[in-house]
């Protein structure tokens, strides 16, 4: 017996689906409520995309009703520990282009760096 995996795309493509059908709304409608695409939407149903553009999984989260977290598990943007990394949400939190998400990781790694390399709280106040 051969063992399918499922991979994160179809998973949310098949998430989407049943949602949307829940609510009793045709590809072309729900795509239209959300602002998308038809074929965009289809094609997100069928898993075609690798790595669908989180704006738009914004837009079908509110249209169906769906927790953004779901979308983002069953695609395989979130990892185990339970939050998507900061490319990914700023990307879906905020309309900016590459470069500008390229400068918060930085800037926001070097801000980790720094804090990774603090004295506990405890100490610092002892200073």
């Amino acid at each position: 017996m051969a063992i399918h995996k499922h991979n994160p795309t179809q998973t949310l493509g098949d998430t989407v689906r049943r949602a949307r059908r829940a609510t009793g709304l045709s590809i072309r409608a729900c795509a239209a409520q959300a602002h998308v695409d038809a074929t965009w939407l289809s094609r997100l149903e069928r898993g075609d995309y690798v790595s669908p553009d989180p704006r738009h999984l914004i837009l079908i989260a509110d249209t169906l009703h769906i927790d953004l977290a779901d979308l983002y598990v069953a695609g395989g943007y979130q990892p185990a520990k339970g939050l998507p990394t900061f490319a990914p949400y700023l990307r879906a939190k905020y309309d900016l282009p590459a470069e500008a998400v390229a400068d918060l990781e930085r800037h926001f790694a070097l801000l980790r760096s720094y804090y990774d390399h603090q004295p506990p709280d405890d100490e610092r106040r002892a200073a």
